[in-house]
């Protein structure tokens, strides 16, 4: 599908109208701007083009620039879809802190709520509370049983993400023999990294047994515990040659581990991860690919895809499109962003997120 990026225009709305416990929300509160091309102006049992209404984005974590750069592609979309956006999340990846705001902003009045979940069912039955109390709820990056929400913004299918993983460690050490490979995860229930690995492994099996996954670790989504585990990972398996991290925060915990001990060159380290994070890493060799979406994107997809929920006229399955964006496959409920990119220097140097 031919898809326009999102580039460094992008709007930074940083106005401060709320704060939950430990939480700092920021809201774009914007009536004005054109219309879309994506929903029409009025659906029986829904809200009007017109009409502003308000969307709570829940992150994992606010604070990684993963989550930062999909704020702002939302916050780009938000003013010409009549969307008061408040994107707010907890200061660690906890699930019970997202149930507390999911309730907050139900009892306020949120007409959407979208979330990235911290856990797959444990969020759940907040969110069917909300659903019963009439707000349209979606989750992106992330998601939940399906159950428990009416719409996932899928930024990739996890076959595609590990299969990618896998394949460019697989020709980085194509024709060697056994390598021993770590996997840093991000926590053991995270729904995304969990899929993802499962694929890995898969594929491993399938395609490349010559690579062996020794050890799973995980960095709770926190720089430090990160490079603690990637440390004691290379400490504890010496002849590990590879690190693979479905996780943004992994990714560069396991690149300055590598520096820190004197192992760059030795130890391949690559997953997903946000351009402006590994730059210094594949500027000075320690990294050469890793594998992402447009993540500023990803943000925005899911503000027309709130709209069109809100209004009524969002498809279950066939084709959407989300105005100058594109348009973008549907199928059971889920909008698939799109393939995952292969990053190496070149393409690094020209990302902003």
């Amino acid at each position: 599908m031919k898809k326009r990026k999102l580039g460094a225009g992008l709007l930074a709305v940083t106005a401060l109208s709320m704060a939950l416990a430990g939480c700092g929300a920021v809201t774009s509160s914007q009536g004005g701007g054109g219309n879309t091309s994506n929903t029409s102006n009025a659906t029986s049992g829904g809200t009007t083009q017109q009409q502003t209404i308000k969307v709570a984005m829940i992150p994992k974590e606010i604070g990684i620039p993963y989550f930062t750069g999909a704020s702002q592609g939302a916050k780009s979309v938000a003013s010409q879809l009549h969307i008061q956006l408040t994107y707010n999340g907890p200061t660690t990846a906890s699930a019970s802190d997202q149930v507390s705001m999911i309730n907050s902003y139900v009892a306020q009045g949120y007409k959407v709520i979208a979330v990235s979940a911290n856990d797959p069912t444990s969020l759940a039955p907040a969110l069917k509370a909300a659903m019963a109390k009439g707000v349209k709820v979606i989750t992106w990056d992330s998601d939940v049983v399906p159950s428990a929400r009416q719409y996932f913004v899928n930024q990739a299918t996890a076959e595609g993400i590990g299969s990618t993983l896998v394949q460019i460690t697989a020709q980085h050490f194509q024709g060697q023999g056994t390598v021993d490979v770590g996997i840093l995860s991000s926590t053991p229930t995270n729904p995304n990294q969990n899929s993802w690995i499962d694929v890995m492994k898969k594929t491993i099996a399938s395609k490349y047994p010559n690579l062996h996954i020794v050890t799973i670790q995980y960095d709770q989504e926190q720089p430090d515990v990160g490079l603690t585990a990637a440390e004691n990972m290379i400490k504890a398996y010496p002849n590990m040659k590879a690190i693979i991290s479905p996780d943004s925060v992994g990714v560069p915990a396991a690149a300055e581990a590598v520096e820190k001990l004197g192992m760059k060159g030795k130890i391949y380290v690559t997953g997903l991860a946000d351009p402006i994070q590994m730059k210094q890493y594949v500027d000075d060799g320690t990294v050469q690919q890793f594998v992402l979406w447009n993540v500023p994107e990803l943000g925005a997809l899911t503000m027309y895809v709130a709209r069109a929920v809100a209004d009524g006229t969002m498809p279950t399955s066939g084709t959407f499109t989300a105005g100058s964006l594109g348009s973008f496959k549907v199928s059971n409920g889920q909008v698939l962003l799109g393939n995952p990119t292969v990053f190496d220097k070149a393409s690094t140097d020209k990302a902003n997120y």
